[in-house]
């Protein structure tokens, strides 16, 4: 098994495996990796930096990769953000640990996803990119090309992900053996993102309470209980998904600790990084669920506006619709209440709505 065969999971993107696998033998400092973070970026770069590790370029199998896709493998860091956006106080930790001495490893490799969410911390970054240890890759991660990424991508190799057609989404899923119907609303409600295609596909009860923000234009009015209730509703989605993520990483703690006992090793360092991994993913899930749903509202008024009987004064309205959700998303970065946000939004809607 090889790099390509790692990337079976990820649908769409035989070219980049070959791309990369051009550079196990001798890899840079650091690779940019430029796609939409549901299209599997994330689940790439484990996937690179297990075969930059293994002694068989990725055979899948050994400890390294499993310890490495289970995020297990203690010279490779995936840093999520703690809050809306990276803090110079986090970079300044990435850049702590990739100076660290390696646990025997042949690179210790930082993953960092969201980078177009990087802001002041970016020059922080930029240092350790271009002066890192030899033993240090970076592999960074972006939904998008922004201005104040420019430096850092000039440093980088720069690797592109490829996008995939909603037709795409839908074969690759009937491919892995889900039901059509389940499959033709799983595409609908992800709003094009493979990763939660998937998830969407074989989870029922989350495309019954996502379907919701698909439902919202017609269900708003001025009345001020309706709104109330939609907000109330529309933040429990994101309150299941906390609980299934805590379900998931007790999951991923028993796992580990039945991993080091059948090794005969102390597990306590290996525990405390997962752990702390664990805090971040629960501290950004709520955002991450309101900026899945906003992306589901924001694409019916465009839908809207893309329909050739769409009058004027309808055509204004969408305008204005989409213009207030993307000045909701981007206060999703100030770390603002959720409930308070989709009330304001809401209620905005609603009033323009009538």
């Amino acid at each position: 098994m090889g790099l390509d065969e790692l990337f079976e999971q990820i649908p769409g993107q035989e070219r980049l495996a070959r791309e990369l696998q051009l550079h196990l033998a001798s890899p840079k400092n650091s690779y940019f990796f430029i796609g939409s973070h549901d299209a599997g970026s994330l689940d790439a770069a484990k996937a690179f930096a297990a075969a930059l590790l293994c002694e068989n370029d990725g055979c899948g199998e050994c400890q390294i990769c499993i310890a490495v896709k289970r995020g297990f493998h203690p010279d490779v860091s995936v840093f999520e953000r703690s809050g809306a956006a990276l803090t110079v106080e986090e970079a300044q930790e990435i850049t702590g640990i990739a100076i660290r001495s390696t646990s025997g490893s042949k690179y210790r490799i930082i993953i960092v996803p969201e980078m177009e969410l990087v802001g002041r911390a970016a020059p922080v970054l930029l240092k350790s990119v271009e002066e890192p240890p030899l033993s240090t890759i970076f592999i960074l991660l972006a939904s998008m090309e922004l201005p104040e990424l420019k430096t850092l991508l000039s440093r980088s190799v720069v690797v592109r992900f490829d996008s995939l057609s909603q037709e795409q989404i839908y074969e690759q899923l009937i491919k892995r053996g889900y039901a059509q119907e389940d499959s033709v609303e799983a595409v609908r409600l992800s709003a094009g993102r493979w990763s939660r295609a998937l998830e969407l596909a074989s989870d029922r009860e989350l495309r019954q309470v996502f379907s919701l923000w698909e439902q919202l234009p017609s269900l708003l009015t001025r009345d001020m209980s309706t709104i109330v209730s939609l907000a109330e509703k529309l933040v429990a989605v994101g309150s299941l998904m906390e609980e299934r993520k805590k379900r998931s990483q007790k999951e991923e703690l028993d796992e580990l600790d039945a991993m080091y006992r059948a090794q005969g090793a102390r597990v306590s360092a290996s525990r405390d990084r997962l752990e702390e991994r664990h805090k971040r993913e629960l501290r950004k899930i709520r955002t991450t669920e309101l900026r899945a749903g906003l992306l589901i509202l924001e694409r019916h008024y465009r839908n809207q506006l893309m329909n050739w009987n769409c009058g004027e004064g309808e055509a204004q309205f969408c305008i204005d619709a989409i213009s207030q959700i993307e000045q909701s998303q981007a206060a999703l970065a100030r770390n603002c209440n959720e409930f308070l946000l989709l009330m304001a939004l809401l209620s905005r809607l609603a009033s323009k709505s009538s």
